[in-house]
């Protein structure tokens, strides 16, 4: 592909951009609807928290799986990496 192939095709892919760009400030702007005055005085009521499905596991709780594995698995390379020193010089002080 030349140069001017693909300056071409890069401005070809700005022009959708922004043609892109523009259509979802235009639907942003499109009539805000209005409150009525029944739901301005209405009460508002807590919606409860999303509970994680049956089974499954939130991304904070893996996190911290994730986490307090690499800290096992730490602790484990530095006991094989001190084991492994000691070893050598063991073998190297006879």
């Amino acid at each position: 592909m030349s140069a001017k192939q693909l300056l071409a095709e890069i401005e070809r892919g700005i022009k959708a951009l922004q043609k892109a760009h523009a259509l979802c400030l235009k639907g942003e702007t499109a009539a805000p609807k209005a409150k009525t005055t029944a739901a301005k005085t209405a009460k508002v009521t807590k919606v409860p928290a999303k509970k994680a499905a049956k089974g499954g596991m939130s991304d904070e709780g893996r996190a911290k799986i994730a986490a307090a594995q690499q800290k096992r698995w730490t602790k484990i390379r530095r006991a094989k990496k001190k084991a492994a020193k000691s070893a050598l010089a063991a073998s190297g002080a006879k």
